[in-house]
């Protein structure tokens, strides 16, 4: 499968901790912050903050990164040949486990060229913050999980009546790193002074409650995009119940496939908005 090239683009260095905001806990030395995580990215395609996460936070964004990047889109990301930290890895087989009909289970390793290309996303709802709910009332994710396949290759790999397990699950961590992109970008495209941020708490493992301020993109799932890799783009969200203008950005990933787009309310906006590198 080929995929469309992913133009890497600078920053200047931040010089300061992105999840700190002032606080004096987030001191130096600071490491590069990847917008979208290099695992997603592809040869050529660096995109990131310099000098812009202390070692403490850099250590929570990793953790919950590579359980979506190793579980939900591993096996994806092996098919397209996307960046690995793991060199040794790549191309080992991987454990493939099959559920019968009787509810007995097997397992088989197996090349990633045997396993059918797919991609695992979410069909959310749009973040709370937009239904009127409180800040404190939703942890689940309501919604739905969005297969992503390519025609027949998935049909043709499970047997007749059997189950297969295809990547490991979990929303909160797709959601943290859903919220740590939004807040990166924002700060890479628009500045710091743009927004007042909301998302630092989610994002550093101090607040669970992220179908609040994450969730999908209320105007639907858009057509495909061919020769697209990923998109996203900030948006200003109006809230009309009480007047405030929030600074939302919109990311979807492998977004050639029709997969779900996601909307991230980053924080408070401040004036107009601004799409100019800082």
């Amino acid at each position: 499968m080929s995929i469309t090239n992913w133009s890497g683009e600078k920053f200047s260095p931040i010089d300061h901790c992105i999840y700190g905001r002032g606080d004096e806990h987030h001191l130096g030395p600071f490491t590069d912050e990847h917008i979208i995580p290099f695992g997603l990215l592809p040869k050529g395609g660096d995109w990131f903050l310099p000098k812009s996460s202390c070692l403490s936070c850099n250590a929570i964004t990793t953790r919950f990164e590579d359980t979506c990047l190793r579980g939900t889109f591993g096996v994806f990301r092996e098919h397209l040949d996307l960046k690995t930290r793991r060199k040794k890895n790549r191309g080992k087989p991987r454990k493939v486990w099959f559920k019968a009909p009787d509810g007995s289970t097997s397992n088989k390793h197996m090349a990633i060229k045997e396993i059918p290309r797919y991609c695992l996303g979410f069909k959310w709802p749009p973040p709370g913050i937009l239904r009127g709910q409180l800040p404190f009332s939703e942890k689940s994710f309501g919604g739905e999980i969005e297969l992503r396949y390519a025609l027949g290759e998935l049909d043709r790999f499970i047997p007749e009546g059997h189950g297969v397990s295809v990547g490991a699950i979990n929303m909160l961590d797709f959601a943290r790193m859903v919220a740590k992109i939004g807040h990166a970008y924002a700060v890479a495209k628009c500045g710091e002074s743009a927004f007042e941020p909301i998302l630092l708490d989610l994002i550093l493992g101090r607040d669970e409650h992220a179908p609040y301020l994450i969730g999908g993109d209320p105007r639907g799932v858009p057509p495909a995009q061919p020769g697209v890799l990923h998109d996203i783009y900030p948006m200003s969200v109006t809230i009309e119940e009480v007047g405030l203008t929030y600074l939302g950005i919109v990311i979807r990933f492998f977004a050639f496939w029709n997969t779900p787009s996601y909307l991230v309310i980053v924080g408070r906006q401040n004036g107009e908005l601004s799409l100019e590198p800082k």
